[in-house]
């Protein structure tokens, strides 16, 4: 250890905290022209240094100081961050490096061991969730709306085969075939006549199935590829995790008689891929864990400001420029992996990939180019055609950048967005396109000549009549293509998108409910009760942020959108369905991904999937016991309930 960086805590109230930064030079030579570079997710106010000079963007600081740092001394200083106290070891400081100016301005990161952050408060125990001893015999998650348990056992083995299906089942063969390869170490073959049945039922409703199991043979009905699919999940789940004779393979399945259809026919789940990358085997193995919980629906986060992960063809800069950072790099080091390049993004190839991969196991996609904000990598790989040199406006999003948001007045943005989604069109055959439109800031385009000059032309009063502009382009263009638009509830700012958009609630309930009332469909995603990033529990070292609160399995299994609304409520027919996150600030590792969806997900499943009268947490919980098995052979990295 050459370097050493403490942080600590020295005063704290409701709306602001005082820290001290202390760098230690544990070497013999003292360190000339030095500045410190490290990550932290919190604005630190620029005029609170009691000594040195910071300048940050995004979570990327760097703290410059005309003295030496001396042989075995010490620099100090001090600074206030205007948040809540924090609670969480991973609010501090994530990663750093010193640099020694060089005449190139080429960047060398020297290490620096961290010390984990000072919260100066007192410890607080893990949050547990005690699950009963036994494990409940039919442990289907999420719950079926009607199930019987009839008397036998019907076994699979090497010996299983699958009748010849209908066309429309044949995805969820392909599903099943690659699951039971892996229980059985040899592929179930596909004959007329086999004991697993697939068969087309035109009185079941588009998304339910029937499930029939007996001694001597399995029977699936549906009326939609996707009914073969849940029917699937439910059977594949029958399977325990442990053969009952192990020399010829053969696991014993319960007989059950199952009668289920959803409650929701939105059940989706958000993967941010713009603040960390994620790679294809990941996002093959969570679309598994999707499918064998009746998830429908895979919301790709594609674009931010800290990447770009999708191959455009007009603009290779999005991936050769945009999806890459480093503190060599245009975009600079953001979140984690602060003196490394790092980066990726999905070739079309790769995404067709996912998108026939998903389409067996029943889950559409959905992708988000995210648009006017967060597009910080967009218009540093594209300054040319992206950045209005007379816009002198001052404004800092939520996430510190000043620079992050398209000009409503640039014709390049209009060949931007047309140029790019008319690819994303073409490549993604699911009947929508999310454009994001959140998290604009107050101060942007007031200080454009350009956007001034579009405004008084249109007779508008406010900037963010201008975002409306911008979008109400963007969702013709989405329509021409007939694709429908989704967005963010700030989508809906300046009044100029139509009805037909479909607005996903994160901010709380009533933004949801607000626009409901203006009459939109809504997807509900309050941060509160659906954001998987956010802690698990209350004791500092649980991974996670917590700026929505934290949120443990049982508050996720207990939220219930608009509760306050009868069933009855004409309203509740904007409802669309529930969509779960996982934003991926501090989510950059297989590990973390898992421990931070599972077994929440599982949670989620349940409120999406079953009629709310059938859900009852201490059953659940004796269902989840039933998973754990599963969970550990697949090698899953979820958090202990206790």
């Amino acid at each position: 250890m050459s370097y050493r960086l403490d942080f600590t805590v020295i005063n704290k109230n409701e709306r602001e905290s005082r820290f001290a930064l202390s760098l230690h030079n544990l070497t013999d030579k003292p360190l000339k022209d030095w500045s410190l570079h490290f990550l932290f997710n919190r604005y630190v106010k620029p005029d609170s240094l009691s000594h040195g000079v910071v300048s940050q963007t995004g979570s990327y600081c760097t703290i410059t100081q005309t003295d030496d740092l001396a042989a075995n001394g010490l620099f100090y200083t001090e600074f206030t961050v205007g948040t809540a106290p924090f609670t969480l070891y991973d609010d501090g400081i994530l990663d750093a490096f010193i640099s020694i100016a060089s005449a190139d301005e080429f960047i060398q990161p020297i290490s620096v061991d961290i010390s984990r952050i000072d919260l100066d408060q007192p410890a607080v125990e893990r949050y547990d969730t005690p699950l009963p001893e036994q494990a409940a015999e039919i442990a289907l998650i999420p719950k079926p709306n009607k199930m019987a348990r009839l008397q036998g056992y019907f076994h699979i083995n090497r010996h299983t085969a699958i009748t010849t299906p209908p066309t429309l089942a044949q995805g969820a063969v392909n599903w099943l075939q690659a699951e039971l390869k892996k229980s059985l170490n040899e592929s179930v073959t596909v004959s007329p006549k086999g004991n697993i049945h697939f068969a087309l039922n035109k009185d079941i409703a588009d998304e339910g199935y029937r499930l029939l199991v007996e001694n001597d043979n399995i029977w699936i009905q549906a009326n939609s590829a996707s009914g073969f699919v849940y029917a699937t999940s439910s059977l594949l789940q029958l399977i325990p995790s442990l053969p009952s004779h192990k020399a010829d393979s053969t696991y014993s399945i319960p007989m059950v008689d199952i009668d289920d259809q959803p409650h929701y026919g939105y059940r989706g789940m958000m993967l941010d891929c713009g603040r960390h990358f994620h790679p294809v085997e990941r996002i093959k193995h969570l679309l598994d864990q999707l499918a064998r919980y009746k998830l429908n629906t895979f919301h790709w986060h594609l674009t931010d400001d800290e990447g770009w992960r999708i191959e455009i063809d007009a603009y290779p800069e999005l991936t050769r420029i945009g999806a890459w950072r480093g503190p060599n790099e245009t975009i600079l080091p953001q979140f984690t992996t602060i003196s490394q390049r790092y980066g990726g993004f999905y070739s079309k190839q790769e995404i067709r990939d996912v998108i026939a991969y998903a389409a067996d196991r029943g889950i559409m996609i959905i992708p988000e180019i995210d648009i006017p904000g967060h597009c910080r990598a967009a218009i540093l790989s594209l300054p040319d055609l992206l950045i209005d040199p007379e816009d002198k406006s001052v404004y800092r999003s939520i996430q510190n950048y000043s620079d992050n948001i398209l000009s409503p007045a640039l014709k390049g943005t209009y060949s931007f967005i047309s140029n790019v989604l008319n690819e994303v069109c073409e490549l993604f055959p699911a009947p929508y396109i999310h454009i994001g439109a959140d998290e604009v800031p107050v101060g942007v385009w007031t200080d454009s000549p350009a956007c001034q000059k579009l405004m008084a032309e249109h007779g508008y009063q406010d900037p963010k009549e201008l975002q409306g502009h911008l979008l109400r382009f963007t969702e013709e263009l989405i329509e021409s293509k007939g694709k429908r638009m989704m967005g963010w509830e700030e989508a809906t700012h300046g009044e100029k998108v139509s009805k037909n958009t479909i607005i996903f609630s994160w901010q709380s309930e009533q933004a949801g409910l607000e626009c409901i009332q203006k009459g939109y469909d809504i997807v509900m995603q309050p941060a509160q009760a659906t954001y998987l990033d956010l802690a698990q529990g209350y004791s500092a070292d649980e991974a996670g942020v917590d700026w929505a609160g934290k949120l443990p399995l049982d508050k996720v299994y207990n939220y219930y959108p608009l509760s306050d609304l009868s069933e009855q409520n004409s309203e509740r027919k904007h409802i669309l369905g529930i969509q779960t996150a996982l934003w991926s600030e501090l989510v950059n590792n297989q590990s973390r991904f898992e421990y931070m969806i599972y077994p929440r997900l599982l949670a989620v499943s349940e409120i999406c999937w079953s009629e709310p009268k059938h859900r009852n947490w201490d059953d659940f919980k004796a269902r989840l016991k039933g998973q754990l098995s599963y969970l550990d052979k697949a090698g899953i990295n979820y958090r202990h309930c206790e």
